[in-house]
């Protein structure tokens, strides 16, 4: 396109913005491309770049941490308390301590920048049914449970059953039993006490064991009229509560690869259990502990949260777009997915 004939069109352009007609339709009208209009009003094509310029990382950035409070989180994450917890774990937990004022973001930044990132978990080696749906916005709305091997004895080879009942929505361990062996007897015994301390859920959802679908169990549910929801079969991601609270138990650091005996086993997982409920930050419930969330405490928690984040936004409102919120608890199930609302870009 020449030069004079582009020029003109440029000034019929803005002429027409003049009016009440968009860039977007003068230039449709128009047949000029939009990004050389802006090139050309805008200055674009004057741009020099500078010979030396600097880099983003190296500029001043009002918002960052001061020195100080970057050693913080280096020492933080470096302590022998919080070394061997992963950094989302260390942060919530140092946050709700008040150790640190700083986002979730800046401390994982920060983090990668020092090279404290990366798993520091112990790493180890070695259908045609309906969908089952299952929903949870409170505790005791649907319980999941399934059973793991755990290895022990003097030459490891002996072979004990952990079955494990979790709250989906605080995700909280309801009832759990170690035997030699998964038996619909040791099931049931292990709700029937479970539904006497803590009462009863709606739905109980489990994968397609014997046990599980035992008519002792099913019995024992049908008597308290609680639904039973079942895994597809050879499918592995129905009931990813169980399996990740597994995955959660096997890779803790202190975790042993075998254990001494039953009775050792029972005692490791009582004690890992008890923390897990009262100290472990659970990504999937805002970071809360998962017995908060089953007992209500949960929102005493939040508003500490709250407040610390006030108290972080009222010291340096530069650090943040917008007043920060502590995270809620949400809903959640098997196989469920929240509808998502559409808004669209222009009114109809």
């Amino acid at each position: 396109m020449a030069a004079a004939v582009q020029a003109v069109l440029i000034e019929t352009v803005t002429e027409l913005a003049t009016i009440g007609i968009c860039v977007v339709n003068g230039c449709s009208l128009t047949g000029l491309s939009r990004s050389v209009y802006y090139k050309i009003t805008r200055g674009y094509l004057h741009y020099q770049p500078v010979t030396d310029p600097i880099p983003q990382r190296q500029r001043h950035q009002p918002a960052a941490l001061s020195e100080q409070e970057r050693a913080e989180v280096v020492e933080v994450l470096t302590s022998e308390e919080y070394e061997t917890l992963s950094v989302d774990q260390a942060y919530w937990r140092v946050f709700d301590a008040g150790k640190v004022s700083c986002s979730s973001a800046t401390f994982h930044r920060t983090a990668r920048a020092e090279r404290l990132t990366g798993e520091r978990r112990k790493v180890r080696r070695g259908a045609h049914s309906a969908i089952p749906v299952a929903f949870a916005s409170r505790p005791n709305q649907l319980w999941s449970w399934d059973a793991t091997e755990l290895c022990g004895g003097v030459d490891g080879q002996q072979r004990y059953q952990l079955m494990l009942v979790l709250d989906v929505y605080s995700r909280d361990p309801m009832a759990w039993s170690i035997e030699p062996s998964v038996t619909a007897d040791a099931a049931k015994t292990m709700f029937a006490e479970a539904f006497g301390r803590l009462g009863v859920p709606d739905t109980v959802h489990a994968d397609r064991g014997s046990a599980m679908r035992s008519n002792a169990l099913t019995g024992l549910f049908a008597a308290f009229e609680i639904s039973a929801s079942f895994s597809r079969p050879r499918v592995s991601d129905d009931n990813p509560f169980s399996e990740s609270m597994f995955k959660t138990l096997k890779y803790d650091q202190s975790c042993p690869d075998q254990f001494d005996n039953i009775d050792h086993a029972r005692a490791w997982t009582a004690t890992f259990l008890h923390t897990y409920a009262h100290e472990h930050c659970h990504s999937g419930i805002g970071h809360y502990h998962p017995a908060a969330v089953y007992d209500g405490t949960v929102n005493h928690d939040i508003a500490h949260r709250q407040a610390h984040l006030d108290a972080a936004y009222q010291a340096h409102p530069e650090r943040f777009r917008h007043p920060p919120t502590a995270p809620t608890v949400k809903p959640t199930g098997i196989n469920h997915r929240p509808k998502k609302t559409h808004h669209l870009s222009q009114p109809g």
